[in-house]
């Protein structure tokens, strides 16, 4: 991946211009009170105010996370991981759902979904169950009645749906280019089609009218924002998150700045970062994306290839500079409707840049 030769002017960001909730963080070594501590120093760094740890897992391991967090709860939030472990055995709905109950009392403020919902868990007769399935509707509910939000990834980036090959622009991401990798290929290895997982995911919305759900990284339809933005038009139970999407939407940056501006109230900060991610390569070209107008920068790239290049996108993107009362929103008032409790915390770091 070549470096640029221009010398384009670039904005000086040290950090968040506000106290920024990453409401899509990966940290499941937080078991230690060593591990909260160190979270929080990179927090402070880079200017999250508070972060969703969607790895709090369920049993002995949540509990483990709630312990050694029970100090830092104004800062990390966090959410049970959904299991579709023995679903298909009877009583399953009724047991996971009680692990639900017992985690949301205990101190867990929502519940994280992984694509395996929809890519990886199976039927008895090898079909793939989806996010509709009738054995799921008390689990939705369950997070309706203790008003805990569902944060949920379905589908998958669209070119992994796509014949892979050089002209797939994903065709890096995955290394799919390896000799008999199809983990990350969903074109004609037997998955279903990135149209039965939406559907699914539109009929759970229609269904649960209660259950906020935030869907992870623009519900995956950064590809089409004519689609995403029915989706939203259409179930106001719906909000989305970012993570791992600002290098698509930074090719088309009028484009999704506008889209920003329409959709204000519904679009959470989140970042599909870990607590080993680097300030400087990771999390300041979100802040750069978001609050400046500078041109064709690094993206935050997910992974890197052995060569150097980012897996999920060999392309530069540019900012968007949202202006202030929309920067508060994206960055922390629209995450705080969904778990309120970090709010304190975030007015007293407010109030410390004043």
């Amino acid at each position: 991946m070549p470096a640029t030769l221009l010398r384009l002017p670039r904005t000086t960001i040290a950090h968040a211009r506000y106290p920024a909730i990453d409401f899509h963080l990966h940290a499941p070594g937080l078991t230690t009170a060593a591990a909260y501590e160190d979270l929080i120093k990179l927090m402070d760094r880079t200017g999250l105010g508070a972060v969703v740890n969607l790895n709090g897992g369920t049993g002995a391991h949540l509990d483990a996370a709630l312990k050694a967090g029970a100090r830092y709860t104004d800062r990390v939030a966090t959410f049970i991981t959904f299991s579709p472990e023995g679903i298909n055995e009877p009583g399953w709905s009724e047991r996971f759902t009680a692990e639900m109950e017992r985690a949301f009392k205990a101190g867990a403020l929502g519940m994280k979904v992984f694509k395996e919902l929809g890519l990886g868990a199976k039927n008895p007769d090898g079909s793939y169950i989806q996010a509709d399935d009738p054995r799921l509707d008390p689990v939705w509910e369950m997070a309706a009645k203790y008003d805990r939000p569902v944060m949920i990834h379905t589908s998958d980036s669209i070119g992994r749906f796509y014949p892979i090959g050089p002209k797939n622009e994903r065709y890096e991401a995955g290394l799919w280019h390896m000799p008999g990798d199809t983990s990350n290929n969903y074109y004609d290895n037997g998955f279903p089609a990135h149209e039965v997982i939406e559907r699914a995911r539109e009929n759970m919305h229609r269904k649960h009218p209660r259950t906020h759900f935030v869907n992870a990284h623009l519900a995956m339809l950064y590809y089409d924002p004519e689609k995403l933005a029915r989706f939203l038009d259409t179930y106001p139970n719906a909000d989305v998150e970012i993570a791992a999407t600002v290098q698509d939407l930074g090719r088309a940056p009028r484009l999704w700045r506008a889209f920003f501006l329409k959709y204000q109230n519904r679009i959470l900060m989140g970042s599909d970062g870990n607590p080993q991610r680097g300030v400087d390569d990771f999390w300041t070209p979100h802040w750069r994306f978001l609050e400046t107008y500078d041109e064709y920068f690094e993206h935050p790239a997910q992974l890197r290839t052995p060569g150097g290049s980012p897996g999920h996108g060999r392309w530069n993107i540019s900012g968007i500079g949202l202006p202030d009362e929309v920067l508060r929103k994206i960055y922390y008032e629209n995450a705080l409707r969904r778990v309120p409790s970090l709010g304190a915390s975030i007015e007293r770091q407010l109030a410390a840049r004043r």
